[in-house]
């Protein structure tokens, strides 16, 4: 091949390692939990630009780029296996470079659908519309290449012809390898097609065609719509394939292409005609028979070529490393994020148990604790009781009344206490008996062993949670009001709910995330005056963990461990 074969060789190559590289960076977010790509740093979008496959057959995050890390491996595959031959075994090259053709042909007319219709130049950054262009001229220039080398892979094709003396014999392709054609290309077929529907509905949701054209948005809305589109694709994906290369994607693995009654490559007219009896009902089984439909009513043949590489059945190892992969990727997503949840949980668990051991252990007036009957199902709406004196071993304390829910929350029960305190039921506990309430496990936790009648005799309760009035309560929300979260830029609003205190100093223990700001910074209890302090580095995709030390009223030392994955955000206090 000379020339053709350097050609054949690097681009196989450079286009299945940038495309793996892609999809794992891809792979990687997806498995840490990210939603989108906004932060994607400069160097992985001009990666992303040269990446040429769309396929897959959902639009769930998790799993978009499953098929396209399938066909950039099968290639870099070919791509070895066509260096190691010299070039003779070029089954994967053509059938890959078969299937970006085709996918750039959509892509393409995809691209020119968005900018000319739904982009609104206006409103985007420079920097966007060098990426818009930088993708255009890669699909172009990925629509020359692929066309160039699999015109040169046909041109070193022969027809397989047997000769003997009575006749000469063209080898016909075996009706199971026909059937084999109609299923990989079928697959194929949706796999490119169905990213575009998806993408072309997003878009008409968010254009003003449809608000514009009556007609339009019934038709769109409609079954036909999506009838017309696939037969359109119909249109594209056969006729192209046959009449520029003799082969599908499909034939391309099978060494495999269409000829007339004289061996030659049909015509156009043909090849359309071909392409029309499809649409047959029942056609794709007619090829069980002698010939299929759309072979005899087109005259035309489907026969293979001399082979140049591997036996075709060598090829059947692929099928339990795509199976397992498949399972992987699309199972295993789902088990590593239960597995990390649990983890989750039972680390979360362990901490409350620590804090509530902590605050049972060293009862003080400021805490409220909330509880929730064991052995009654009466209409007694007991939510809590606040310490009020400890005295020895007496702790006085007052019955807050309320309709206790799974999920109580600081606010709640400072309001259940400030609406009752002058009217609430005082008693006196314990303090022994109270201490020898700690849950020594979750087991005790979830089904306690050890409770304590607090209000009415024979009625038991367990604590479920327990707050501090009387130090600082804080809850944050990360805002991003640009809307552009390539400059890594956010603001960070602390709520304190509890007592006044100052934030003194923040330190980041994990992640890039900078605190801009100088400290101290007053964080008052009033709801609608938060602390407002500018950060950088956010990652919207990333996790950050921080030390936030807080001095109260009584200049005692607080600390908390802020958290963040994101927009999520969670302050737990350490003890």
């Amino acid at each position: 091949m000379g020339k053709n074969y350097k050609l054949i060789a690097i681009t196989a190559m450079a286009i299945s390692v940038i495309g793996i590289i892609s999809c794992l960076f891809s792979f990687y977010g997806v498995w840490k939990g990210a939603s989108q790509f906004n932060t994607v740093p400069d160097i992985f979008q001009i990666l992303f630009s040269f990446t040429t496959l769309n396929l897959s057959f959902t639009n769930k995050f998790e799993h978009s780029d499953i098929w396209n890390f399938i066909f950039y491996v099968l290639l870099f595959i070919g791509g070895l296996q066509f260096i190691r031959t010299k070039g003779k075994e070029t089954r994967f090259v053509g059938f890959v470079f078969s299937v970006i053709f085709l996918e750039a042909i959509i892509l393409l007319l995809q691209s020119t659908f968005y900018k000319v219709f739904i982009i609104q130049w206006e409103n985007i950054t420079s920097k966007q519309v060098f990426y818009l262009m930088l993708s255009y001229v890669v699909l172009f220039g990925v629509l020359y290449l692929s066309f160039r080398i699999l015109k040169i892979i046909k041109s070193e094709k022969e027809i397989d012809i047997i000769k003997t003396e009575a006749k000469t014999t063209v080898t016909d392709t075996g009706k199971w390898q026909r059937f084999f054609h109609w299923i990989v290309d079928a697959t194929i077929m949706a796999l490119i097609l169905i990213p575009f529907v998806i993408s072309l509905g997003y878009w008409l949701m968010e254009s003003d065609v449809l608000r514009e054209s009556e007609g339009l948005r019934m038709f769109f809305r409609s079954r036909w719509s999506l009838y017309v589109i696939v037969f359109a694709f119909f249109f594209i994906y056969y006729p192209v394939s046959e009449i520029l290369f003799g082969s599908t994607p499909a034939k391309f693995l099978t060494e495999s292409r269409v000829v007339n009654s004289k061996a030659e490559s049909p015509g156009s007219s043909v090849v359309f005609l071909r392409t029309l009896c499809r649409n047959i009902p029942f056609d794709a089984l007619s090829f069980f028979a002698k010939r299929g439909w759309h072979d005899s009513l087109s005259e035309t043949y489907v026969v293979k070529e001399k082979r140049t590489g591997f036996k075709t059945n060598k090829l059947l190892w692929i099928l339990p490393v795509l199976a397992i992969y498949l399972a992987v990727m699309y199972f295993g997503k789902r088990y590593y994020s239960e597995y990390t949840s649990h983890r989750e949980m039972e680390d979360r668990m362990s901490e409350k148990l620590k804090f509530l051991e902590s605050e049972i252990k060293n009862p003080n007036p400021g805490q409220f604790f909330v509880v929730n009957d064991i052995d009654y199902y009466g209409d007694i709406d007991n939510y809590g009781f606040k310490i009020e004196k400890v005295e020895g071993n007496k702790i006085t304390i007052k019955r807050i009344m309320g309709e206790f829910l799974s999920e109580s929350n600081f606010s709640q029960a400072k309001y259940l206490y400030q609406q009752q305190k002058d009217s609430a039921k005082t008693f006196v506990i314990r303090k022994d008996e109270f201490v020898k309430m700690f849950p020594k496990n979750q087991e005790e936790f979830y089904r306690p062993s050890v409770t304590m009648e607090f209000f009415e005799p024979g009625i038991r309760y367990n604590i479920e949670n327990v707050y501090n009035f009387n130090i600082p309560f804080l809850e944050a929300q990360i805002s991003n009001t640009t809307n552009d979260y390539s400059d890594r830029k956010a603001t960070v609003y602390f709520t304190n709910h509890g007592a006044s205190g100052t934030i003194t100093n923040i330190k980041n223990i994990e992640g890039d995330m900078k605190w801009k700001t100088g400290f101290p910074v007053i964080i008052s209890n009033q709801i609608n005056s938060p602390a407002m302090i500018d950060v950088e580095n956010f990652d919207l995709s990333g996790e950050n963990v921080s030390q936030i030390d807080v001095l109260d009223s009584l200049k005692q030392k607080h600390t908390y461990i802020f958290k963040n994955r994101g927009f999520q955000t969670e302050i737990t206090k350490v003890k």
